[in-house]
């Protein structure tokens, strides 16, 4: 089967690809309105030396994942909880929580994911709070030439929707509705391509130029 004739089927049958699209995206819209809706609260540190040494600079790149560790750790996690008087256990605030160096700024990214924006936002604040003032009391006692700087950039950032992005979901889902709609006619097409309907279609399987047909009788009543 030529590609012109996919085409023209694509074309004569475009309502099916529209009306698969909407189901799909339909179905993605309904599918997020029944997911439970998780917030996100991020704050940043800035990580910096003490002087502007290359050397001194290219360490703080490896310390900082260390750093992230220290800050997803059981004992930051119980400081937090103790802190804040949160009804949680040590494990669902480690569960809520990803850090994220970003060496390449100097900068360490804390997200936490909460049911509760404002609850999310509490705990990113007071994870920073509570490292930053740890690595302060550790720093008083190295020499002023390797000392750290480590503090809050800005203040956490409000709950947002993390999840479900329900745009996202809607646009990939009629996106996926046009290609599986194309899908199936292009499919049928090819299941079709060997059925003779017409003298067109002997010529183009038999090779050979029709001549003649014999004609429908219809009884007359």
């Amino acid at each position: 089967m030529e590609l012109k004739s996919y085409l023209n089927a694509l074309v004569k049958r475009s309502w099916i690809i529209l009306l698969v699209a909407v189901i799909t995206a339909s179905s993605a819209f309904v599918f997020s309105k029944m997911q439970t809706v998780i917030y996100r609260s991020s704050i940043q540190l800035n990580v910096w030396p003490g002087r502007p040494d290359w050397g001194l600079q290219q360490t703080i790149k490896g310390l900082m994942r260390n750093y992230s560790g220290q800050i997803k750790s059981r004992n930051t996690a119980q400081a937090i909880i103790d802190r804040q008087h949160l009804d949680l256990t040590v494990d669902d605030v480690l569960e809520k929580m990803t850090v994220s160096p970003i060496e390449s700024d100097f900068l360490i990214q804390i997200d936490v994911d909460d049911i509760d924006p404002q609850r999310a936002q509490v705990i990113a604040q007071t994870a920073a709070e509570v490292f930053v003032e740890n690595i302060r009391v550790y720093m008083l006692e190295q020499d002023k030439r390797d000392r750290v700087d480590v503090f809050i950039r800005d203040d956490a950032t409000p709950g947002r929707v993390f999840w479900p992005k329900t745009g996202l979901l809607v646009i990939a889902g009629g996106v996926f509705g046009l290609f599986a709609g194309a899908l199936v006619i292009l499919g049928l097409e090819w299941l079709a391509a060997d059925i003779i309907r017409d003298s067109r279609d002997v010529e183009r399987h038999a090779g050979l130029p029709v001549l003649g047909s014999i004609p429908k009788i219809v009884k007359s009543q």
